[in-house]
């Protein structure tokens, strides 16, 4: 993807733009090209092919030109924010390797156990929309409030903070957003982050762990229960979690995360309205869990697949992440997904758009007020403005200020440009 520095980091953005420069166009095989991919680049892929990537990557070449060198694809990625474990690969070089194996092909296999799983979720959560209609009216409540805050875990901790470190929380907030992280249910924030930071490093590739271009059921739920692409596993061993691992916060959450899963997305939704209002723990499990759990799901799988095919896309059109805005109202904020492919370091994920589309915005905004979260990071105007015009689709400026300015009904209008009057008075004689 495109992407440039944040508009905190001024003495970056000139070297991180050049980088993005010429790199928003395809070549023929769907991959990102840059006009200013020097001609290391194409010597390291030819190594690649021919089984010697070890050797390519102990060749010394200068950091600038590893930075424009990056070229946003899989195979000439450089893990500079990872230097230790490529070292470590480095010590045991493997000069040669079986042309075979390197090109075997991907043959995904169907995992039972989370196939079964997502079934029984699914299925249930039928069950517990048809036992709603008559639940009493504080379960429906309920429901209510812990998706909401169930879905602040997910897009203002997992996503927002501890995927993309837009911006800083207190220790009190980063237990506050575990905690409703963990009634989601989908799995640990480090895992969660990690496997969203490879799709935003990889994606559209092999490597995206829900890569859109197999198709929306593999984006939505697909990639949940079949095998990964081996090159999916690859890309974990080498994206830089050091941040997370020095959260003592985020690795408790993960080392506790069974027990947790237990107390927070199960007993206490379903206990609550069993124990105070005597609602029925039959009635309960199925809507509290089942219907609760999977809406959260599929509302986090729609940003997967909806939010990467149906859509304009006014900041990257060679990238298949979109705007959508029914996303963004359901996922509270999370549907300007162009954008934020192009600027995932923004905490508000979106140029556009009020609180009432952007939810978790106006939390962080909150906590903010509160001094419970800082460093909030964002992108100037002009940036947009220039990545927009550089690489979108051309709707980024139909919601301009000034677009629609200046009209004209047609010939003979008086606020005709005279430029425009001049060329048409040349071709007229």
């Amino acid at each position: 993807m495109c992407l440039s520095s944040p508009s905190q980091a001024p003495d970056q953005s000139q070297a991180t733009e050049s980088r993005c420069n010429g790199s928003c166009s395809l070549d023929k095989n769907g991959n990102r090209s840059s006009s200013t991919t020097s001609s290391s680049s194409i010597i390291n892929g030819e190594l690649k092919k021919r089984g010697h990537s070890t050797v390519a990557r102990q060749t010394k070449v200068p950091e600038r030109e590893l930075d424009d060198n990056l070229g946003y694809k899989e195979e000439n990625a450089v893990y500079k924010e990872n230097a230790v474990k490529g070292n470590r690969e480095s010590e045991q070089p493997q000069l040669f390797q079986d042309p075979e194996k390197e090109e075997e092909v991907y043959k995904p296999q169907i995992r039972w156990p989370d196939l079964g799983a997502q079934t029984f979720l699914h299925v249930g959560a039928l069950y517990g929309v048809y036992l709603l209609f008559y639940a009493k009216f504080y379960t429906f409540l309920w429901v209510v409030v812990t998706i909401w805050v169930s879905g602040i875990g997910i897009t203002a901790g997992a996503h927002r903070l501890w995927s993309h470190k837009s911006y800083t929380a207190s220790w009190g907030l980063r237990v506050l957003l575990a905690f409703a992280f963990s009634i989601a249910g989908q799995r640990d924030a480090y895992t969660w982050a990690l496997d969203h930071r490879i799709h935003h490093k990889f994606s559209e590739t092999d490597a995206d762990p829900h890569n859109a271009k197999r198709g929306f059921f593999f984006a939505h739920v697909g990639w949940l229960f079949l095998t990964p692409h081996p090159k999916v596993v690859a890309k974990r061993k080498v994206i830089d979690m050091s941040d997370l691992e020095a959260d003592a916060v985020c690795m408790f959450q993960r080392k506790y995360y069974i027990p947790l899963f237990a107390l927070c997305s199960i007993i206490l939704p379903v206990g609550v309205p069993w124990y105070f209002w005597g609602e029925s723990l039959w009635m309960s499990f199925w809507i509290n869990f089942n219907m609760r759990f999977t809406w959260t799901l599929n509302v986090a799988f729609f940003v997967n697949s909806v939010a990467h095919m149906y859509g304009n896309r006014p900041y990257d059109k060679n990238i298949m992440s979109v705007e959508a805005p029914i996303v963004s109202l359901l996922a509270m904020g999370e549907g300007w997904h162009n954008y934020h492919h192009v600027f995932p370091w923004d905490y508000k994920t979106g140029e556009f758009g009020n609180y009432s589309l952007n939810v978790t915005t106006g939390f962080i905004d909150f906590c903010a007020r509160l001094g419970l979260a800082s460093g909030r990071k964002v992108v100037s105007p002009d940036m947009v403005k220039r990545r927009a015009a550089k690489c979108g689709d051309g709707t980024r400026f139909l919601d301009d200020e000034f677009a629609h300015k200046d009209q004209v009904w047609g010939f003979g209008d008086k606020d005709l440009p005279r430029e425009d009057i001049a060329e048409l008075a040349k071709m007229q004689n």
